[in-house]
């Protein structure tokens, strides 16, 4: 039965680059920067190194996790880094059920609004469409960001009044 558990350990780092992968979503160098998030977290911990982790586990295997921080630059906006449900677990409602408990973590540790940025590439439709799904306003679109015809896409939810 699957679970989901805060904190990441040294074992789950190659399962998130097994999970990035599997999705064919993301560039190279993403993959890379995730992974460096996790090497950061796994030698600081999570308080200090500002990034908390939250992960689905089915007997043992690592099918699902998310990422996400305080935004330094606001007394009460946290970010969302990271989602991602490894190919073989799509389609379970675990992508729903791990933005729950972080959107319960950030409003424990007194968040109000949780941003996520994510490609509006059409490879991006359906996790748009979840974000959408899940109670998330587009805020902004940024033409190009990430490259020619992919822009940024910056959704937004508020989790306690402001």
């Amino acid at each position: 039965m699957a679970i989901i558990l805060e904190g990441i350990e040294q074992s789950d780092r190659d399962q998130i680059e097994n999970i990035l992968r599997s999705t064919g979503f993301f560039y190279e160098f993403e993959i890379e920067t995730a992974l460096e998030i996790a090497d950061e977290t796994l030698s600081k911990g999570m308080e200090k190194s500002g990034y908390f982790w939250v992960k689905v586990v089915d007997e043992g295997e690592v099918l699902a996790f998310a990422n996400y921080g305080k935004n330094s630059f606001s007394t009460h906006s946290w970010d969302l880094y990271w989602i991602a449900v490894h190919m073989k677990a799509r389609n379970k409602k675990l992508g729903s059920a791990l933005l729950k408990a972080v959107e319960e973590n950030v409003k424990k540790r007194g968040g109000k609004i949780l941003w996520i940025e994510t490609s509006g590439r059409p490879l991006y439709a359906s996790t748009e469409a979840f974000y959408v799904r899940n109670g998330y306003d587009l805020q902004a679109s940024l033409k190009d960001f990430y490259g020619p015809g992919d822009p940024k896409q910056i959704y937004a939810k508020v989790l306690t009044a402001i």
